[in-house]
């Protein structure tokens, strides 16, 4: 017979069991409920429960666990399984009863009747459990959050005064002020300015990727007006060519390419994947403030765009990662394919936006920053009700009708077609598929399309536990990172919970969003960031060499209304930028690796500028902006930020991007290596495409030059954008006079050999 016991006192247990808190009923068990439970409930639940209801069950079923009395106090997917006391009210009598087949436990038999009355007079005596630790498969957090916190980069950043230093003349704004203080304080001195003709090379390769021309160099060295430096900074940020530098820098952050991978075999095409490249581009020409560049990226699908701009494109940094697929479809390899996408998602973003290493708490706490597993079961939850549309189609509001008339001829078509194959009516199913075919093919031509994601719903996931999905643990509360928020984030409601994030992300009180996106401008200017690992601001990364204008330039940031622009100015306008590359013993014995930044680093140019500067020098360059990938980089005359980019070394365009050190998209990059092998220098000697653009470069050369000199002196300036010295002119007279200026046997002619050695130079290969 069951206890009667007050009512009260089993409304207070049933709430005890909703909540999900824990009692101290363990403490209160009788001698006789102890080996009740012992004697005929542990071993009955190890039997039957178990292999479905346990940290040691490959799946949790209903998100149910049953090996420890704090489990199943959480209760499961469906709430409460157990109310002590209350056996007509515990959804585990329900369920072995079979008295709902949703429920029916367990799904292979009902059981005897006896184990059902021994499970109906556990619960009716208050559900007694003495085993009150949690299974050690179970996540719990050992994070030192006091000593996380302390961490430099989870600090705000702050408000910077220009500090005093001993040579008042030399800075010419803020960021040299910051600069000089520390050179100072190591009783070091920057190097002298550069020459205008190096800094007009210098600054053109910067912003825009391509090498000055001749009339740009004269115009900017003739300018003797005041401001002329800025007036050229002006005109190199209003070109389109900006864009699409600095594109290709972000087109590396967030791992983009023209294909998908689905299994390790097998790459999917993204036959629009371009229109996110020119969303990225049009972006930073339009100088789209920083922290609406973020939250379209995340959600600009969720929240109206402006500017022109498409929120279905925009979040195509999500659409256009990873995207694994299981060959045997078995539950094992769904769940790591899943695992897998998902990791793609949280790494991308928080490393692309926070500069945090996140996904390394996917299976245990992260071991060195404050990032418990359950914060990336939080992030990983709010894409995992984001899903992926294959074909956004782009319907501009005049052309919904003609839209809306295609897409109920397809339907037309398609219930067509659904009936000739009932009646087996092959030539008219072959009719309608024709019919189909052309109809599919009008509408592709007709509206754009792009890859875009969607909300798919809003659920909490379940911390996996050790990373596998099959093993779920504790629900994760959709949130941002603890360590940014606070200890009690409050939980993302709305739909997925991306627009809360993206959100979360730009909110000016994180103290990362602004650090790590001027760190990363300073990084491509300077050829290494203030913090030189970009894509890590954890205790594993680099502290900043100059942490006080790290702050500067955010805040600044910040206060310019998130304009990316500004912050250039800032960076370009300073007397740092505009010192020479040269350097001094004294200087190299005190700080070899110029983190003081006493002079400028000389960078080597990536594939992608090299190669324009190819086609621009020779003439050749197309500088349209924008469209569908270009396949073959050998025969096209684009510019290289348009190239197909594959997640694998399939095509020869994407051998050659790789020979120079583009990095595999398969994740995001932070910077490229640079390396120097001989298969490098072999390309410049004997690839097609440089003898092509050699020969062409010859050509301009002799356009209106008299003389070999002449014709010496305009080679030079095309290429490089000087004039050569007396000694250039004696050595290229002397090779020129030595070798005959005639194709034998398909060989280049004397000056095409000329033009090809300007172009393999390292003059020509290093921004100075």
């Amino acid at each position: 017979m069951p206890v009667v016991r007050p009512l009260f006192v089993l409304a207070g247990l049933a709430a005890t069991v909703v909540s999900g808190a824990t009692s101290d009923a363990a403490d209160t068990i009788t001698p006789k409920d102890r080996d009740f439970f012992e004697s005929r409930i542990r071993p009955l639940l190890v039997k039957r429960c178990f292999a479905c209801h346990s940290a040691k069950s490959k799946s949790i079923e209903g998100g149910l666990r049953l090996d420890s009395r704090p489990s199943w106090q959480k209760g499961g997917d469906s709430g409460p399984a157990i109310v002590p006391g209350q056996p007509e009210k515990s959804r585990l009598m329900r369920a072995v009863e079979y008295v709902d087949e949703d429920l029916a436990m367990p799904p292979d038999g009902v059981l005897p009747k006896s184990e059902i009355a021994l499970i109906r007079q556990w619960i009716s005596r208050g559900a007694p459990d003495p085993r009150t630790a949690v299974a050690p498969t179970e996540a719990t957090s050992t994070i030192d959050w006091k000593r996380g916190r302390a961490h430099w980069a989870f600090q705000p950043p702050q408000r910077q005064t220009r500090p005093d230093v001993l040579d008042t003349r030399w800075p010419q704004n803020a960021v040299d002020s910051f600069v000089l203080a520390r050179l100072e304080s190591h009783q070091l001195r920057p190097v002298a300015p550069a020459s205008s003709e190096t800094l007009i090379r210098r600054i053109t390769l910067d912003l825009t990727g391509l090498p000055p021309s001749p009339n740009d160099v004269d115009t900017f060295l003739s300018d003797t007006r005041p401001g002329s430096w800025n007036r050229l900074i002006e005109r190199l940020l209003a070109s389109p060519a900006y864009g699409e530098k600095w594109g290709r820098h972000w087109l590396d952050v967030v791992r983009y390419a023209d294909d998908q991978l689905r299994t390790e075999y097998y790459y999917r095409p993204l036959p629009h994947a371009w229109r996110y490249r020119d969303w990225v581009v049009r972006a930073l020409n339009e100088d789209l403030p920083y922290d609406r560049f973020v939250i379209h990226q995340l959600a600009g699908d969720l929240v109206p765009t402006g500017s022109g701009d498409n929120g279905g494109i925009a979040v195509g940094l999500l659409a256009l990662g990873m995207m694994y697929q299981d060959d045997g479809g078995t539950p094992d390899g769904v769940a790591i394919a899943k695992a897998e996408t998902l990791d793609d998602r949280v790494d991308t973003v928080t490393r692309g936006f926070l500069a945090l290493t996140v996904a390394c708490a996917r299976c245990h706490d992260h071991k060195f920053d404050p990032i418990p597993t359950s914060d990336y079961y939080s992030l990983a939850g709010i894409f995992n009700n984001t899903g992926y549309i294959d074909e956004l189609v782009l319907v501009k509001p005049e052309a919904a009708a003609d839209f809306n008339a295609i897409q109920g001829r397809i339907t037309s078509l398609n219930n067509q077609l659904k009936a000739a194959k009932k009646d087996d009516n092959k030539e008219r199913i072959a009719s309608i598929n024709r019919s189909l075919a052309i109809t599919h093919q009008e509408a592709s031509l007709k509206f754009p399309r792009a890859h875009s994601v969607r909300d798919t719903g809003s659920a909490n996931m379940r911390i996996a536990l050790r990373g596998n999905l099959r093993k779920p643990g504790p629900i994760a509360p959709r949130r941002f990172l603890q360590a940014l928020a606070g200890d009690s984030p409050p939980p993302f409601t709305s739909g997925s919970g991306r627009l809360e994030l993206a959100r979360s992300i730009a909110d000016p009180r994180n103290p990362l969003t602004a650090r790590v996106i001027v760190n990363r401008l300073w990084q491509h200017h300077f050829g290494r960031g203030l913090v030189g690992t970009a894509s890590n601001f954890g205790v594993l990364g680099e502290r900043p060499t100059h942490p006080r204008l790290l702050d500067w330039l955010a805040i600044r940031l910040m206060d310019s209304g998130w304009s990316i622009k500004q912050v250039h100015r800032e960076i370009l306008q300073s007397a740092t930028y505009r010192l020479a590359s040269t350097s001094t013993p004294v200087h190299l014995a005190a700080d070899p690796d110029n983190r003081l930044l006493w002079r400028m680093a000389r960078t080597r140019l990536n594939i992608e500028s090299w190669r324009d500067a190819m086609l621009a020098v020779s003439g050749s360059l197309d500088d349209t902006i924008g469209g569908p990938a270009v396949d073959n980089l050998f025969a096209a005359s684009r510019r290289t930020i348009y190239a197909a980019v594959h997640r694998d070394i399939q095509t020869e365009s994407d051998k050659l991007l790789r020979l120079f050190d583009f990095p595999n998209p398969r994740t995001g990059s932070g910077g490229r290596i640079a390396t120097t092998i001989p298969q490098q220098q072999l390309f410049a000697l004997n690839s097609p495409f440089v003898i092509a653009r050699a020969r062409e470069l010859a050509i301009r050369a002799a356009v209106g030059t008299a003389s070999p000199t002449d014709r010496i002196s305009q080679a030079l300036r095309l290429a490089v954008g000087r004039s050569p010295t007396p000694q250039e002119l004696a050595l290229g007279c002397d090779f020129l006079g030595a070798t005959p200026d005639q194709r034998l046997n398909g060989h280049l002619s004397s000056w095409e050999q000329y033009c090809q050695a300007l172009l393999g130079s390292n003059e020509f290969l290093f921004r100075p």
